[in-house]
């Protein structure tokens, strides 16, 4: 298993997709290696070594630094793990240190990888599978001036768009976090089976469909990363003007960290925004996750629509808890909450769109229940990890 993006046990005690694939993998007797980076994209620093856990073994790679996610420095950065991992697996086979791999997996992002997983395909017999977790590189166009079209951009990008085809081309298989993934690497003239995945989430017996009554605060659920693909103004505004013209309180939990959190702080003081108004949780482990969403009423996605985002894992979780879910981001998850009747959309940016979908919960409180079963039964039909990283597993070592 080859990503160096997810978190490690020894880093949290939520299990992310790889934890969980590797778990799954591992309790039915094969033997997990999880090809990761010394770097924490997280956290943006250097990454302890992490012991053998759950059946399945570690192993760090050795990566340059990058402080934003969107930027050539990361580039370089997964230039230098495509780099070093061949190196590195080759030398741990031919040592003796690890037998060479019947099944290779891959996620995109990063890109570069697979020439070096086809060398051992060639040598060892391996097969590979390409699990996509982000349109790539197209989600770079984003760095680019507003002014530049998206012509002049697909050329600038070319050798990452080589490094795209060049893996979906060369993969036995293909599975992915999205459909809209799925179909993306058609585009580029995949031909091999394919296999959606969510990224899903634990969904617990103990979950209870939120109520929401005029005299109680409204509770908002922000859960994630603080950067820049995220509409998180919008939401602190929100705050802000919902204080300004209703009655009732509304509190926004904020749970998580990043590179805005410093310039969320600051906006929410300008606005007037007490603490308890706005309450920063931080990194949350978890129980205090579990304990956090079952107190709250609704969960929202503010990803913006140009990072071309699929499903997030924060909409899993929400609907996992019963939430409904507020989002702004286009395509994919828009569909599926029309679908399910699992949610609202507002305009991204918009705070008036923002309050009117939140008004729709305020003037009908029964919505909150009704949704918030639809929510849930989307996420026991698509997200249950317990079914579905079993049947990714399968689709895995299946010959």
């Amino acid at each position: 298993i080859i990503n160096p993006f997810d978190q490690l046990p020894n880093e949290t005690d939520v299990p992310l997709r790889y934890w969980t694939l590797c778990r799954v993998l591992a309790s039915q007797g094969h033997t997990v290696t999880w090809w990761t980076s010394n770097f924490s994209h997280l956290t943006k620093a250097k990454r302890l070594p992490c012991e053998t856990t759950d059946g399945f073994s570690i192993r760090l790679i050795q990566t340059p630094p990058y402080h934003r996610n969107i930027s050539f420095a990361r580039l370089r950065n997964h230039q230098q793990f495509a780099k070093n991992f061949a190196e590195d697996s080759k030398s741990a086979i031919e040592t003796g240190k690890l037998d060479p791999p019947d099944r290779i997996l891959i996620s995109i992002p990063p890109l570069g990888l697979i020439e070096s997983c086809i060398s051992l395909r060639k040598r060892y017999g391996s097969q590979i599978i390409v699990d996509i977790q982000d349109a790539w590189p197209e989600t770079f166009y984003r760095a680019f001036p507003k002014f530049i079209p998206n012509i002049v951009r697909s050329m600038l990008l070319g050798k990452q768009h080589r490094n795209a085809s060049h893996a979906y081309l060369h993969a036995d298989r293909i599975s992915a976090v999205g459909q809209t993934y799925l179909d993306l690497a058609v585009q580029y003239g995949a031909k091999a089976s394919q296999h959606l995945c969510y990224l899903g989430a634990e969904i617990r017996k103990d979950t209870t469909i939120p109520n929401y009554k005029q005299t109680l605060p409204l509770e908002i659920v922000y859960l994630g990363a603080m950067e820049k693909g995220y509409d998180l103004e919008t939401v602190i505004e929100l705050a802000a003007l919902w204080k300004k013209t209703h009655r009732s309180p509304l509190r926004l939990h904020m749970a998580g960290s990043g590179t805005q959190l410093k310039k969320l702080r600051k906006l929410a003081q300008s606005l007037a925004l007490s603490e308890r108004d706005v309450i920063w949780h931080g990194y949350l482990q978890s129980e205090q996750i579990h304990k956090l969403l079952s107190r709250v009423h609704l969960g929202i996605v503010p990803n913006r629509s140009n990072s071309l985002v699929a499903c997030p894992n924060k909409a899993c979780v929400y609907a996992a808890a019963g939430l409904p879910i507020i989002s702004c981001l286009e395509g994919e998850l828009e569909e599926l909450l029309k679908k399910w009747r699992a949610g609202t959309q507002y305009t991204e940016g918009e705070v008036d769109s923002l309050l009117s979908a939140l008004n729709e919960y305020i003037n009908y409180v029964e919505l909150v229940s009704q949704i918030g079963a639809n929510a849930h039964k989307m996420a026991t039909a698509l997200f249950d990890r317990e079914v579905s990283y079993p049947k990714l597993a399968h689709f895995i070592v299946s010959e």
